[in-house]
């Protein structure tokens, strides 16, 4: 196919775009003008300008292509313009697909996220779990909400759109890095001494990239496969401590943090952040989102699409030496 990938530069992009190109795929990657491109180097693929916050650069990305992976967004805990979360993967994603829909994109692959997904104690979210994190979403979560029912939406008019919901990647290649990875570079910096309630559901980055390549060709119109690890789901606490073991550092997840001071610690860096610009590194609705067992199952996408299982210390082991390799830590 001759398809068309956004957010190649990002972690699990450029992984996608790999993928399509070692299956004899054509890669088109939209780029921001003056984006880093060097992520890209030594991959033989077509570049094109342009920008979701600017739709009248979209037509060119489109034209001409079979399919589209479309995983540009913009994932931060915090932006200082709250706005700029809901345009980029919102009003962004809507702008692209009505670009697909004019020049009759045969599949799409829309990246949402878990974080569209609602969180219920005790239990294992799927892709039918209906979203219930009003009190807690931050700006990231709630557009990754608003963006996959705008998905649905347009589903529903006639766009050929596969949506996938991605856990938390790890491995290598995090350039950014993603909050997932600031996290492993933390504990091999001997900064995560601390940890505190809640879980996350890992994930090896290569498999939700090879559940993007899935996905295409196996996934149906109008349903959504997350992309996980059955084995996958982890406190934060264990995980921690599953990262120190297999990185060799000591010390790590020693002390719990209770909710209200990690809530607390999180308002304290969000006013902070308001005053200076910075971005905090956590903000108070994070926190509490953070505090509670973000936990999936993913036997949908594994038995329907045949999505891998990585080992996650596997993964582990990836992300700490590609970050150790590239002098993150």
């Amino acid at each position: 196919m001759k398809v068309l990938v956004t957010g190649a530069t990002g972690f699990i992009g450029n992984h996608v775009a790999k993928m399509c190109l070692e299956q004899g795929d054509k890669v088109r990657v939209m780029v921001m003008p003056g984006e880093d491109r060097s992520p890209l180097d030594g991959m033989k693929v077509e570049f094109v300008e342009g920008d979701l916050l600017k739709p009248e650069t979209l037509a060119a990305a489109v034209k001409g292509v079979e399919g589209i992976y479309h995983l540009a967004a913009i994932y931060a805990v915090w932006t200082k313009d709250p706005t700029l979360q809901y345009r980029v993967n919102v009003d962004g994603t809507r702008a692209l697909f009505e670009q697909a829909l004019k020049a009759k994109v045969k599949k799409i692959v829309f990246t949402s996220s878990i974080a569209a997904l609602g969180i219920h104690a005790g239990q294992l979210a799927n892709e039918d779990t209906a979203f219930n994190q009003w009190k807690f979403a931050n700006d990231y979560v709630m557009s990754k909400f608003i963006s996959e029912q705008v998905v649905r939406g347009m589903i529903a008019k006639g766009l050929p759109a596969t949506i996938v919901n991605p856990g938390y990647p790890f491995g290598p290649g995090d350039r950014m890095p993603t909050p997932t990875g600031k996290f492993i570079i933390a504990i091999l910096k001997g900064e995560m001494k601390q940890y505190f309630d809640g879980g996350i559901c890992a994930v090896d980055v290569s498999d939700v990239a090879r559940g993007h390549i899935l996905a295409m060709v196996k996934g149906e119109v109008g349903e959504s496969y997350v992309l996980a690890n059955k084995d996958g789901n982890y406190t934060f606490g264990d995980f921690a401590k599953m990262v120190g073991r297999v990185a060799g550092v000591d010390n790590v997840a020693k002390q719990k943090i209770p909710p209200a001071i990690l809530g607390f610690a999180g308002r304290v860096m969000e006013t902070i952040a308001g005053v200076n610009g910075k971005t905090p590194q956590t903000t108070y609705k994070t926190s509490m989102y953070s505090t509670q067992n973000i936990w999936v199952d993913p036997q949908k996408a594994i038995k329907k699409l045949g999505l891998p299982q990585t080992p996650i210390e596997t993964s582990i082991a990836d992300s700490v030496a590609w970050f150790r390799n590239n002098g993150y830590a």
